[in-house]
């Protein structure tokens, strides 16, 4: 006889949240650390998983971390930490079940010796999807943002002098439309942080409660290798900030794609 076919419903191929990590490898482990990521922990961690349906590594050489800014935040002790970076896409209304699901394989990991890579995790959480802006009429959708071959991306996070939401909503809507329009940034996606269980590992940081009400991750892409002048979305961001007095911007910095299989830019950190 045969096995009855699973009647659960298939879940729209729908963008609903992100697991984010910056990491910044020991002195010296660069290449072991990038080793084991992309041909371990990249699957056993996440892709494995139900829930997440894309992922892709990036990589910020020596010479673009030294173009971060602002200088003093409070997301890293020096803002040049965090060579190397994981975005993974998490399917719509599966958000809680995915975390949940992590925090216990990565447990497992840890059980099994398989999480030793010496590193520090500069900036690691899942956030929740708040919508995007788009350049073009009928450009790349956010959920296939991360399989379409991006040369480039950037990260932008706020702390939001109100309501995180709020702010998201004035970026994605009056704010980010604009400052895309015309650039080498085909999308500027919004994300909003949520919290991990409480028996999540211990190296990854549970931030003080307002850090939940007020930040906000921005997450955009460049069709083109990072142009010269990739801070100018950012700078434009923080300037609206401080002119509608709606928060700070905390972090800026840029990165290019890991090329699976290689150590292509690893000497570059």
């Amino acid at each position: 006889m045969t096995a009855p076919i699973d009647d659960r419903p298939v879940p729209d191929i729908r963008l609903g949240g992100m697991l984010f990590s910056l990491a910044q490898p020991d002195p010296g482990w660069e290449r072991h650390f990038h080793r084991w990521y992309e041909r371990d922990h990249f699957y056993a961690g996440c892709m494995a998983g139900a829930g997440f349906f894309a992922g892709r590594r990036w990589l910020a050489t020596r010479a673009m971390r030294a173009e971060r800014f602002p200088e003093t935040t409070p997301v890293a002790d020096d803002i040049r930490d965090g060579s190397f970076l994981v975005t993974y896409w998490v399917l719509g209304e599966r958000l809680d079940e995915t975390i949940i699901w992590s925090v216990d394989q990565v447990l497992r990991l840890h059980r099994q010796g398989r999480m030793e890579a010496p590193r520090r995790n500069i900036s690691t959480g899942y956030y929740r999807y708040a919508g995007g802006a788009f350049r073009d009429e009928d450009g790349v959708p956010a959920e296939l943002a991360l399989d379409h071959g991006y040369p480039g991306a950037m990260a932008i996070m706020v702390d939001a002098a109100e309501d995180g939401d709020a702010v998201a909503d004035w970026l994605r809507d009056d704010v980010l439309p604009g400052l895309i329009a015309g650039t080498a940034v085909p999308m500027a996606l919004c994300f909003r942080p949520v919290p991990l269980p409480d028996n999540a590992p211990g190296n990854v940081a549970r931030p003080d409660p307002a850090y939940f009400r007020q930040r906000v991750l921005v997450l955009a892409f460049f069709d083109t290798p990072p142009p010269t002048d990739w801070d100018a979305v950012p700078r434009a961001v923080e300037a609206a900030l401080q002119a509608a007095g709606r928060g700070a911007l905390v972090f800026a910095g840029h990165f290019i794609p890991t090329v699976p299989g290689t150590d292509t830019h690893v000497d570059q950190l």
